[in-house]
């Protein structure tokens, strides 16, 4: 009868302490970081974001190109699936490359991932797949 009642008693602490998963930042925030780094052609930061995977990809679409400026960069929609750790979000740039002063479109269609390698430390959200060619680069 002691041993159920120090149980008893011991239960709701241990449930204290194992709590709920630390998955870190939400999407939302991370999407923003990135679209930001875009927006100010942090493309060395902006690849931080990309999973590894992938990086090389990215970083031979941006590497240092002088004649593209960055109007804007968001995230039009983001799709959770949080129960499989993983969304769609569609991002979109909008540029001009000189000698041109035109505005054009670029968009992504992004597949992120909630990377987790230990359940004691936050996950981290990455974009695993690898961005469309950019015109001036077909």
């Amino acid at each position: 009868m002691r041993n159920l009642f120090t149980l008893l008693l011991l239960c709701p602490l241990l449930s204290a302490c194992l709590g709920t998963v630390d998955v870190g930042p939400g999407l939302d925030k991370i999407s923003r970081g990135f679209s930001e780094s875009m927006r100010w052609n942090d493309y060395k930061n902006a690849a931080g974001y990309v999973h590894p995977d992938a990086r090389d990809a990215f970083r031979e679409q941006f590497t240092e190109d002088k004649d593209l400026h960055v109007v804007d960069s968001r995230i039009l929609s983001i799709d959770m699936f949080q129960d499989e750790g993983r969304a769609n979000a569609v991002y979109v740039m909008e540029y001009y490359r000189l000698p041109s002063s035109r505005i054009k479109k670029w968009r992504w269609e992004q597949q992120w991932r909630l990377i987790q390698e230990k359940l004691t430390k936050p996950g981290v959200w990455l974009i695993e797949n690898e961005p469309p060619g950019l015109p001036w680069k077909q």
